[in-house]
């Protein structure tokens, strides 16, 4: 893996970083602000939530098994949604939005029901790696989407083709070691919400 490729990739993404933030905000303020208009979605949103969940009380080691229900459940849609960007970044703007919006209700209830010490505890110690590795992933499937787009736009035009082609070469290079370093980041996050949050919400 050569991670100067995924040095330079980074480095050339801060417009995408910053407009999946303000669309993961954006959910998250619909979700707090305006969670009747958008019940129903979200009320299917926490019941599937629930199904998986709902597995781990058949499990024999239940805290072992939260830690590779949560790693698996980020990690593999975090990759997904990098793949999926392929779709013109659209499948990563609704994975932000749809993530957003659950939040930000689920942070309102949690705050209301109990407080908002509360959120805090359950969210922060591991959020502040999930969060950003899963805003990382949705900003590549972006960026993967705009290039393919942008070559595709270029197709009567053989010099913009050409620097189009090269532009997702060097993208696609980078996107092995920049997949690496997420997982790695999402399992430590896996680790920390599994044993440190889960002790902290309970005392």
């Amino acid at each position: 893996m050569k991670w100067n490729y995924a040095v330079e990739q980074l480095k050339l993404m801060k417009h995408y970083f910053i407009a999946s933030v303000l669309v993961f905000l954006a959910g998250m303020l619909m979700g707090a602000l305006y969670s009747e208009q958008f019940q129903a979605f979200i009320n299917t949103q926490l019941e599937a939530l629930k199904r998986i969940t709902d597995t781990l009380a058949e499990k024999p080691n239940q805290q072992w098994s939260l830690f590779w229900l949560i790693f698996w459940n980020n990690a593999s849609k975090s990759l997904l949604v990098i793949v999926m960007g392929v779709l013109f970044g659209i499948f990563p703007l609704f994975f932000l939005i749809v993530n957003g919006l659950v939040l930000g209700y689920v942070a309102v209830a949690a705050g209301q029901k109990e407080s908002w010490l509360f959120v805090i505890k359950a969210i922060v110690p591991h959020g502040i790696l999930e969060l950003p590795a899963i805003i990382i992933a949705c900003a590549l499937g972006l960026r993967l989407g705009m290039l393919l787009l942008k070559m595709f736009l270029s197709i009567f035009s053989p010099s913009r083709s050409l620097q189009a082609r090269e532009q997702l070469r060097a993208f696609v290079k980078a996107l092995v070691p920049i997949s690496v370093m997420l997982v790695i980041v999402l399992f430590v996050a896996a680790l920390i919400e599994s044993t440190f949050t889960l002790w902290l919400v309970q005392v």
